[in-house]
């Protein structure tokens, strides 16, 4: 969730609770009845709860999340042929499971003259714990270009669900464990070689 849409729900909380104060009674968040929508639209209540819901939150432990979406980000975006590898870096910091397995990954932009080529973060991606299994997923783009960064939020928002691929582009995964099987190609007979 961005930063205006966290104080616009910071204010409209600070408010219902100044009503509130001077009614006696705590504001209570619910369904609205059918009366209080008109013509389809929905009220203000309706609208705030909207806000308020936990869109971000996904099944699974913080590990597991982050398991899922560093498998996608390193094999569709910095894969061999992906779009981040040329001028991007990758890097995660993440905590162990027994500590609550807060993670964070950062897209940093590359900087080959500089010491250290990791000049600026370009894009991060938060996984923190949650309550009942699941964890917390938020995005930040801060210099990817627009379209890259609505490609790469949708692959996060995916993967973290464990739902494979690499979204629009092809899959540019660079090795597999297995050992790849050789075939002949068909009509062609191998020679043998005598001694």
């Amino acid at each position: 969730m961005g930063r205006k849409h966290r104080l616009v729900v910071l204010v409209a909380l600070i408010l219902a609770g100044a009503g509130a104060g001077c009614s006696g009674t705590a504001p209570q968040i619910g369904l609205p009845s059918p009366a209080e929508t008109s013509a389809g639209v929905p009220s203000a209540t309706a609208a705030l709860q909207g806000i308020l819901t936990p869109q971000d939150l996904v099944k699974g432990t913080p590990t597991e999340v982050y398991t899922r979406i560093a498998r996608g980000v390193l094999t569709c975006w910095f894969g061999a042929d992906g779009p981040l590898k040329a001028k991007y870096i990758y890097h995660a910091d993440a905590e162990p499971a027994s500590k609550g397995g807060r993670s964070e990954i950062k897209i940093m932009t590359r900087d080959r003259e500089a010491e250290d080529p990791r000049a600026l973060r370009a894009y991060r991606v938060v996984i923190a714990p949650s309550e009942d299994r699941k964890a917390k997923v938020e995005v930040e783009n801060l210099r990817l270009p627009q379209p890259l960064a609505e490609r790469f939020k949708l692959d996060v928002e995916r993967w973290s669900k464990d739902e494979p691929g690499c979204g629009e582009g092809p899959v540019t995964a660079g090795w597999g464990a297995e050992p790849a099987i050789e075939t002949s190609a068909p009509g062609k007979k191998e020679k043998s070689k005598k001694p």
